[in-house]
């Protein structure tokens, strides 16, 4: 049960991919709490994902985004404007993926290739989005 401590707030979420994401725990807090909401992660993540799911239970918008990508970001702060009808009140930032770990590189074993990806992903995008 919510106390519409975000009623009239409209916010974006990036990073929701499924019920164990902590985006999509946040996304589902911040809408019972009365927030409005958009959704974005890559393309490939919304289709593979289940914000689709997520989407329905909160009312969001999905804009798809690669977060390394500003003209990305631009389109999902005009298209988030576009849906709210005006501003955006707060962004969670919940973006983290790592290559070496996916390809299950060790530490002595670093691809510096990933490690630069990983870095645009998780952290530049971050600064990207501000």
């Amino acid at each position: 049960m919510g106390y519409n401590l975000l009623k009239g707030k409209r916010g974006i979420v990036f990073g929701a991919l499924n019920e164990m994401s902590i985006a999509w725990k946040v996304a589902e807090q911040a809408h019972a709490e009365g927030a409005e909401l958009v959704l974005t992660n890559t393309p490939v993540a919304c289709r593979m994902g289940d914000m689709d799911a997520l989407a329905a239970k909160t009312g969001a918008l999905i804009i798809p985004a690669d977060a390394t990508s500003v003209e990305d970001l631009e389109n999902v702060f005009r298209g988030a404007m576009e849906h709210f009808g005006g501003k955006v009140d707060f962004v969670l930032h919940s973006i983290g993926m790592s290559l070496n770990v996916r390809k299950k590189r060790s530490y002595h074993d670093l691809d510096y290739l990933y490690l630069a990806k990983t870095l645009d992903i998780s952290a530049i995008s971050f600064h990207k989005t501000l």
